[in-house]
């Protein structure tokens, strides 16, 4: 598998000479690589305002991974395949001058969660690593243990990649905790040393579109004092925090409010809003967690609503680690 370091840009530790051999996951993923990286290069506000000539990501896709696409048509074909496998759409045609000159665009409509692990996936891979080496730091000896909730939505998708990834390298062992069901089959999978991670999940009904169990707000765990707790959110307004399913706020909320340890808020920086969601209500603040951890930008350029809205948060936080992908900020609180 064509493996991508995130400590340069957009490049692979791996090259495959031809596309037969190029797995339609490891082609997925270059291209929304591609999409991110033109997205933080430019001044669209969304990165569903940008749409990409097909020509242009056959020529990245060469330069990244080593394969060369003959028609533009072959890459559209492969990425629907990929849409068929996962069950989801991910991509759309725009602007067709013939039946092998088209833009591509990314759907515009990602709600569910299988979709969402495919959007921002550079910032939200920074972000899983960010949170992983802050969990690390922290064991002092290989007899140590340390609990973890993964909470629901798709970044818990990446941390929990790479738990997978280097738990083996870890001098301490895991317990993770989470009502995520999106991650149970990586977390069950036969390449994980299940004597270093012990898994356990909530009870409870799933809701298939964000793929979250909803048990009872108040037990769903048996055990309320953890470690480290894991949230991401869809918004970010006045530090307020939403999400849009109103049951999953109920779950969210609770684990914030009643459960003790070191609570961390993941965040792409993309959830900073200058506007509310409708009809929702907010199920904390960013002050309730103690740490927020965020990707780093490799563009200085082109700075964003989103991006500036979080740098009138910059009072709220010291930071910890500034990392060449992530930065690390503790919250501080009232009475520091």
């Amino acid at each position: 598998m064509i493996k991508f370091n995130m400590g340069k840009k957009n490049s692979a530790q791996e090259t495959s000479s031809s596309p037969q051999r190029l797995k339609r996951k490891d082609l997925v993923m270059g291209v929304l690589y591609h999409f991110s990286e033109v997205f933080e290069s430019c001044q669209a506000e969304t990165i569903w305002d940008i749409s990409i000539p097909a020509k242009d990501i056959r020529k990245q896709l060469k330069q990244s991974l080593g394969v060369d696409y003959k028609s533009n048509q072959w890459v559209f074909t492969q990425l629907r395949r990929y849409e068929d496998e996962i069950g989801a759409k991910l991509f759309e045609k725009t602007k067709a001058d013939g039946a092998d000159s088209f833009d591509l665009m990314l759907h515009r409509h990602m709600i569910q969660f299988v979709q969402k692990q495919h959007l921002h996936v550079p910032q939200k891979i920074k972000v899983a690593n960010g949170v992983y080496d802050k969990i690390n730091s922290v064991s002092e000896t290989a007899d140590k243990r340390l609990s973890v909730l993964l909470g629901a939505g798709s970044t818990a998708y990446h941390i929990a990649n790479i738990f997978l990834e280097k738990h083996r390298q870890s001098p301490c062992r895991f317990t993770l905790y989470t009502h995520n069901a999106g991650i149970l089959p990586m977390l069950f999978s036969q390449h994980i040393d299940h004597r270093k991670i012990s898994i356990v999940t909530a009870g409870g009904k799933l809701e298939p579109t964000t793929q979250t169990i909803l048990g009872n707000a108040d037990s769903i765990f048996p055990k309320q004092n953890i470690d480290f707790i894991v949230q991401g959110t869809s918004l970010v307004h006045k530090g307020n925090l939403y999400i849009e399913s109103s049951q999953e706020r109920k779950i969210k909320s609770a684990i914030l409010h009643t459960y003790q340890g070191k609570k961390i808020l993941v965040l792409t920086k993309h959830e900073f809003r200058g506007d509310p969601a409708p009809e929702t209500e907010p199920y904390g603040t960013i002050m309730d967690y103690d740490y927020v951890i965020v990707p780093r930008s490799v563009h200085r350029e082109a700075q964003k609503s989103y991006e500036l809205l979080f740098l009138t948060y910059a009072q709220y936080f010291e930071p910890e680690i500034l990392n060449w992908n992530y930065s690390i900020l503790k919250v501080k609180k009232a009475n520091n």
